[in-house]
């Protein structure tokens, strides 16, 4: 059974474990790229390479799992996202993937780590895989990108003039299929996972070549449908895992998701706790963190406890909560302490006590509100409503 205090005891608790037991595949870009983490600042990363673990024993990858040996993740330029989210207060990747492989990998995490150090920092097999095989997407969330959403590469095309940003099909790497007889829990990432055929085709394959029952799946899905077609399927799995993005409910999430219908939202949700329990996956922003007390109402009384708090950076950070001028903060603030009063469950209190946080650390910053508005007004030409009446808040601002 691993510890998450016996590995930060043994290596350090900043530690990432993802470069020592996973990697994240994509087939989404130019070339099929295997990269430390999805989180991972791509400027510098370049290692492309047809075979998996040729690209995990490249001298990049070993010179980052030493970093996190001899130094820390805090001081590499690739994980600036993991650092500034646990700087101000989020839930950063690193965190949230640690606790996630304690929870579902039976190896020895301590002893797999220490024989890849003793090893030079080479792997010869890994626990987990992220596969990301296609963009898909039926959302063109707000704060998206073409990578992670086909329909929001078109609608930054047409409002944003951005280059066309071609998904292409990618041969798949020689060794793939040879790491997933390995692999303790493959996770699906996208794009829409539930929509992709490629999802749904290796599931297959997983099946007929009697893999599958050595898997836990994970699947990050925006619940717009419900995977009737998989329910048998994932019996045949070890173990299956959903992690669920809401950002909030009705009008709100409807604005921040665009194409997201809150009354499909949230039956899909219900059911898929109800049978499986899930993770929520909250991706906090200038949008929705005024309704922040209505969706911990929400999943208080639906019995969801397990609440992850992502934060925006980097080509979104215009829509991130340091855009919130202090006449709005305050005020804000002190709803969300009102808000504890309601809740004797701790992990709701502490839910909320992580968002006041937030904004309580994180700075004003006035560059950013034109901004802001100048993507929102570009937003709402296409949105159901305008912000304004969806977030009140923002009204003085837009007139």
């Amino acid at each position: 059974m691993n510890n998450l205090d016996k590995i930060y005891n043994e290596f350090g608790s900043n530690i990432c474990l993802f470069p020592f037991t996973a990697g994240f595949y994509s087939l989404v870009g130019p070339s099929s790229t295997v990269m430390p983490c999805s989180s991972i600042k791509v400027d510098g990363w370049q290692v492309h390479d047809q075979s998996i673990l040729e690209s995990m024993n490249s001298q990049q990858w070993q010179d980052l799992r030493k970093n996190f040996i001899q130094g820390s993740c805090h001081t590499s330029e690739f994980c600036k996202t993991c650092s500034l989210a646990e700087k101000n207060g989020g839930s950063s990747p690193r965190q949230l993937n640690n606790y996630y492989f304690v929870e579902h990998i039976t190896t020895d995490i301590v002893e797999h780590v220490q024989s890849i150090i003793d090893n030079d920092y080479k792997i010869d097999h890994i626990l987990s895989l992220d596969f990301c095989p296609s963009n898909y997407c039926n959302y063109e969330c707000i704060m998206c990108f073409s990578g992670a959403s086909s329909k929001r590469g078109t609608f930054e095309i047409k409002f944003f003039n951005a280059k066309l940003n071609r998904k292409f099909d990618n041969t798949i790497a020689d060794d793939f299929y040879d790491i997933l007889k390995y692999v303790e829990i493959l996770n699906f990432t996208g794009g829409e996972t539930l929509l992709q055929k490629q999802v749904h085709e290796l599931i297959d394959r997983l099946i007929e070549q009697d893999f599958a029952k050595n898997i836990t799946i994970s699947l990050l899905t925006n619940v717009s449908k419900y995977p009737k077609a998989l329910q048998e399927k994932f019996k045949q799995f070890k173990n299956v895992f959903y992690t669920l993005s809401i950002d909030g409910t009705g009008e709100v999430i409807e604005y921040q998701r665009r194409g997201a219908i809150w009354q499909d939202v949230e039956a899909n949700a219900i059911q898929l706790q109800q049978e499986f329990g899930c993770v929520v996956n909250y991706v906090l922003t200038a949008v929705n963190v005024f309704s922040f007390d209505q969706f911990v109402a929400w999943v208080h009384k639906h019995n969801m406890d397990r609440i992850i708090i992502s934060l925006v950076y980097e080509r979104n950070k215009n829509l991130s909560v340091s855009i919130i001028p202090p006449e709005l903060k305050t005020p804000l603030i002190e709803k969300l302490q009102w808000s504890k009063n309601n809740y004797t469950n701790e992990r709701y209190i502490k839910l909320l006590d992580q968002v006041i946080d937030i904004l309580v650390i994180t700075k004003y910053d006035t560059s950013l509100l034109p901004k802001f508005i100048e993507q929102i007004r570009i937003e709402d030409l296409v949105s159901k409503q305008k912000l304004v009446d969806v977030v009140p808040e923002w009204k003085s601002y837009f007139e």
